[in-house]
């Protein structure tokens, strides 16, 4: 992640993490300490704050805006997996989307805290109005019409004059009864409805695997561009390039320019070694890495990283950093209406286990089935479906190559096509007999024996 340029006497903005995920607090506090300690801090408290961040997608989000009722000069900044839901709910809020962008978080988080700053120090033209509107006018005895007064209507910031004439009899009436006119009230809008999986998810449900609605089950073209992600952008992407160079010149090789080595080996066994923790590899996997933060060097060996380092296989190092990257969506160019199957059970002991991930590769392992039917089939949501493919992809467990049709075709065909070498029907009876089966066979055993 490259360093972010501070101008000289710009202060270092307080970011206080009012609603967001565990996993989210952990990628922005790694963020903080290793790349932002120039220009933003964590706060402690909301009252030290400048800026808050919000994640709209997590449930209880109208408590955390209520909490900033009374520090009107706190800016906010949201984030959503999709910001167009939530304009309405939230209107006038910066909403970002889902990964954030760490590259242009600070500069966001220093513009909101400097305009919301700004919006209240400057003069506000709604207070010259009145609040309430007056009652209608009474009718003296002997005139022949209503006086004219002047209406303000709440909503305009500047007070707008408009002659009453409001016909003679209502006003004859109100005074009459001795009532007033009461001021119509506004029904609220309802909220709209927000994800169907939002309420039955745990936060590090909906941190790691999404919440993204299903897919028709029938293929659609286009497909939306928020079920797939580019792994280039991520880890991942880095981790990948770095295998396809070991394994073209059998030499390892490191990614460097991140705050801890990487380490890839294919001989004499495939491995990756690191000096990140667990802890601080999982926020870095979901956060957007460009091309230029890591550059792949070659290694004569990995010797400086093993002796205090930890040592995964490449298949569960890559398991686990692609699933922390997904985040419930498919890698770009996924048909996810396309037939693939697992070759080989993951090692469920060492990666990540995402929500249904069993079921899922038991029936996948077994049987030809696209995302979409397996999903179907088991009655679970695409997006656990999705977390599991992309993690067997990177970790080369997906088999895409399609069953053959005509090899079917011939063995169903090949019984009815009569052949020269073929016996006759009444010598493979007498073989048949002859030959009894093993159940058979067993079963005479078990008579004998009694």
């Amino acid at each position: 992640m490259s360093r972010h340029s501070i101008l000289p006497g710009q202060p270092v903005t307080a970011l206080f993490l009012l609603h967001v995920g565990s996993m989210d607090a952990r990628l922005i506090g790694l963020s903080v300490e290793r790349h932002w300690k120039h220009s933003v801090r964590l706060a402690s408290e909301l009252e030290s704050a400048r800026v808050v961040l919000v994640d709209c997608d997590r449930p209880g989000v109208e408590a955390a805006f209520e909490r900033l009722s009374p520090h009107p000069r706190i800016g906010v900044v949201c984030y959503a997996f999709h910001p167009k839901d939530h304009a309405q709910r939230f209107p006038n809020r910066v909403i970002l989307g889902k990964p954030l962008n760490l590259e242009a978080l600070p500069s966001i988080l220093a513009k909101a805290a400097h305009d919301s700053a700004r919006t209240i120090a400057a003069p506000s033209l709604r207070r010259v109005a009145p609040l309430t509107q007056p009652a209608p006018p009474t009718i003296q005895p002997g005139s022949e019409e209503p006086p004219r007064v002047p209406i303000v209507t709440p909503a305009s910031p500047v007070p707008a004059v408009v002659v009453a004439t409001a016909p003679v009899v209502q006003a004859e009436l109100q005074h009459q009864s001795g009532t007033t006119a009461e001021p119509p009230v506004s029904t609220p809008q309802a909220d709209p409805p927000g994800s169907l999986g939002h309420g039955v998810q745990t936060d590090d449900e909906r941190d790691l695997c999404g919440a993204l609605e299903d897919l028709p089950a029938h293929p659609v073209h286009p497909l939306p561009d928020k079920i797939f992600f580019n792994p280039d952008n991520y880890l991942i992407g880095h981790l990948q390039r770095a295998f396809d160079q070991a394994s073209s010149t059998g030499r390892p090789h490191l990614i460097a320019g991140l705050p801890r080595l990487i380490g890839v080996r294919l001989q004499p066994a495939s491995i990756c070694v690191t000096d990140f923790r667990d802890n601080q590899l999982r926020p870095l996997s979901m956060a957007q890495l460009p091309q230029t933060t890591a550059r792949i060097v070659s290694a004569s060996t990995l010797s400086h990283i093993s002796n205090h380092g930890t040592t995964w296989t490449t298949e569960d190092f890559f398991w686990n950093v692609a699933a922390w990257a997904a985040r419930g969506r498919l890698p770009e160019g996924t048909d996810p209406y396309q037939p693939v199957r697992l070759r080989a059970w993951p090692n469920f002991t060492k990666v990540f286990m995402s929500p249904h991930a069993l079921r899922i590769v038991a029936l996948w392992v077994r049987t030809w089935a696209s995302p979409i039917d397996v999903a179907a089939r088991l009655g679970i949501p695409q997006r656990y479906v999705f977390s599991v493919y992309a993690s067997a992809r990177f970790a080369g467990l997906i088999d895409a190559r399609k069953p053959r049709a005509t090899t079917v075709e011939a063995r169903t065909a090949a019984p009815a096509q009569p052949t020269t070498d073929a016996a006759p029907p009444a010598q493979q009876q007498q073989q048949q007999q002859q030959r009894p089966s093993i159940l058979s066979r067993i079963l005479r055993k078990l008579l004998n024996a009694v």
